[in-house]
C-alpha cells in the first residue's frame, strides 16, 4: 500500500458528510491496522476494551509461524488459531464487556516475523452529541478540523519520539499523517488512555496514515522508535476532526422555579375548660376553622394539646431551635414549622410547572409527612389528659401523634373543619392549646 490507512468509512460517511443524520446514527466501525516485527520465540501482548455485542472481525497475515490467542476479561481463551504462512479470517461478538487480552506468539526458534493485522470493531449502538428528544434545548456545531500538532524532528536509535494528544471528545477523529523527509520512516504505535493498540506500522518508505475514532472521551499517545545509528528527518501533522452534533445549549434549557414556604400566624390561643362540677366555667369548646380560597396556600397546619406536657414540650422545642438560629428572633410560627415538618426543605417546581412532594394535587396542594410521627389511622375521637377531643372528619383522618402532642396536616382549604374539646375530669380544670399554622408558597426570588 502507497499509503497505509484505517479505514473508517461508516464513521465518516455517516458523520461528517450527513449532517441531518447526525443524530440518528447508531453505529460506528473503528478499524486498527496493525503492521509489526516480532523476534523469535517472542510474544506480544496487547488489550482491547470491548463492551457487550461488540462485534470483531481479525484479519491476520503472516508469511512464516505465528500463535494467535485471544482471552477474556475472566482469563477463559476465547479463541486460538495456529498461523503458517497464510491470511486467516476469524470473527466473534464479545458476551462479557471489559479488558480482552491479545497475544500473538512468534514460533520461529531462528527467524523473526512479519505481521499484518487489521482489527475491525462495529459498536451499536453508538450516539454522539445530545439526544433527539431534546432538540428543542441544543444547538447544532459544524464539522471542524483542527490541526493539534505539526512540525519536522529528527529521530534515531538514542531518542525515540512521543507524542501526547488530547483529550478527544466521543466522537471525534484523531488523524495522523507522517512522510519520511531523509529516510524511511520509524516504525510507531498509537495507543488510547485505556492502553489499547490502535496503530502499530514497521519502518516505511511511503507516507504513513492513522485516521482513529475516540469510542469516548479519550487521550492518544504516539512512540516512534528508530533503529538508525544516524538522524532522520520525518513531516507530521495531527489533526482533530470533529463531526456534526447537536450539544444541549444549558441557556435554552428553562430554570425550575423555586419555591420557599411562608409561615402565616393563624391562631395562636390558650383555653381554659372547668371541671365537670365547675357551674362557673364552661367544661366544653368548639372550634371552627373556615378559610378563604387562596391558591398561593400550598396547605395549613393544626397543632393542639393539653396540660403540662405541652408546655414543656414546646418550651423545650422553641429552646432548641431559636439554639440553632443564627438570627435568634424566632416566633412560635418557626417553632411550629420546625416541628411539624422536622425542618422542611425547599419546594421546587419541575418542568411541567408541578410541585415537587410527596403528593401533588392540581399542581399545587401538596402533603407532606412529617417526621419522625405516627399516623393514627380510624380516628373520631380520643381522649388525653382526661380532655374528650372530636375533630372533623377530615381532621381526623390526617391527625398525627409526635411526641404527645397532636397535629394535623391540611391541604385542604375548605370547609367547616372543627376541634370540639371536653373535659371530663370531675374536679380539675385543664388548659387546652391550640395552635393553627398557613404555609404560602412564594418565589425564592421574591422573598
Amino acid at each position: 500500500m502507497i499509503i497505509r490507512t484505517i479505514l473508517l468509512s461508516v464513521f465518516i460517511l455517516g458523520f461528517f458528510f450527513n449532517p441531518s443524520s447526525a443524530q440518528n446514527k447508531n453505529e460506528i466501525t473503528r478499524a486498527s491496522n496493525q503492521s509489526m516485527h516480532l523476534k523469535r520465540k517472542s510474544i506480544k501482548k496487547f488489550h482491547l476494551v470491548l463492551k457487550t455485542f461488540d462485534h470483531l472481525t481479525f484479519e491476520t497475515f503472516t508469511p512464516r509461524k505465528i500463535n494467535l490467542r485471544v482471552i477474556s476479561p475472566s482469563g477463559a481463551i476465547v479463541h486460538e488459531s495456529f498461523i503458517e504462512n497464510a491470511k486467516m479470517t476469524w470473527q466473534f461478538d464479545a458476551i462479557d464487556s471489559g479488558l480482552y487480552t491479545i497475544e500473538i506468539e512468534n514460533l520461529s526458534f531462528m527467524f523473526n516475523v512479519k505481521i499484518d493485522q487489521i482489527i475491525t470493531l462495529n459498536r451499536f449502538p453508538f450516539h454522539i452529541g445530545a439526544p433527539k428528544d431534546s432538540v428543542p434545548f441544543t444547538k447544532a456545531i459544524a464539522r471542524t478540523k483542527l490541526i493539534e500538532s505539526e512540525g519536522v524532528f529528527q529521530i534515531n536509535r538514542f531518542n525515540d519520539k512521543n507524542l501526547n494528544i488530547g483529550p478527544l471528545d466521543k466522537g471525534d477523529t484523531l488523524r495522523f499523517s507522517m512522510t519520511g523527509v531523509t529516510k524511511r520512516t520509524p516504525s510507531m504505535e498509537i495507543v488510547n488512555g485505556s492502553k489499547e493498540l490502535l496503530f502499530s506500522n514497521r519502518k516505511s518508505k511511503n507516507t504513513v496514515e492513522a485516521v482513529i475514532p475516540a469510542l469516548s472521551k479519550d487521550s492518544f499517545q504516539i512512540t516512534m522508535i528508530s533503529k538508525a545509528w544516524f538522524g532522520q528527518e520525518n513531516k507530521f501533522i495531527v489533526e482533530r476532526i470533529t463531526p456534526f452534533k447537536y450539544v444541549l445549549d444549558t441557556n435554552l434549557i428553562p430554570k425550575p422555579i423555586v419555591y420557599d414556604t411562608i409561615p402565616i400566624d393563624f391562631l395562636d390561643t390558650t383555653i381554659y375548660l372547668g371541671a365537670v362540677r365547675d357551674f362557673t366555667n364552661s367544661n366544653s369548646e368548639k372550634f371552627t376553622f373556615n378559610f378563604k380560597a387562596d391558591t398561593s396556600i400550598a396547605f395549613w397546619s393544626v397543632v393542639f394539646g393539653t396540660g403540662v406536657q405541652y408546655e414543656n414540650l414546646m418550651a423545650e422545642l422553641e429552646e432548641s431551635v431559636t439554639t440553632d438560629s443564627i438570627s435568634g428572633g424566632l416566633g412560635y410560627a418557626d417553632v411550629l414549622k420546625h416541628y411539624v415538618l422536622g425542618n422542611p426543605l425547599d419546594l421546587t417546581f419541575k418542568k411541567d410547572q408541578t410541585l415537587v412532594s410527596e403528593q401533588t394535587l392540581n399542581g399545587q396542594n401538596i402533603t407532606i409527612a412529617s417526621k419522625v410521627s405516627e399516623n393514627v389511622e380510624d380516628i373520631t375521637n380520643f381522649t388525653y389528659d382526661n380532655v374528650s377531643i372530636v375533630p372533623s372528619s377530615k381532621i381526623a383522618s390526617k391527625v398525627q401523634i409526635k411526641s404527645g402532642i397532636h397535629f394535623a396536616l391540611m391541604d385542604d382549604l375548605c370547609c367547616n373543619h372543627f376541634l370540639f374539646f371536653k373535659n371530663e375530669d370531675k374536679n380539675l380544670g385543664k388548659k387546652v392549646y391550640v395552635k393553627v399554622l398557613l404555609f404560602r408558597v412564594k418565589k425564592k426570588d421574591d422573598i
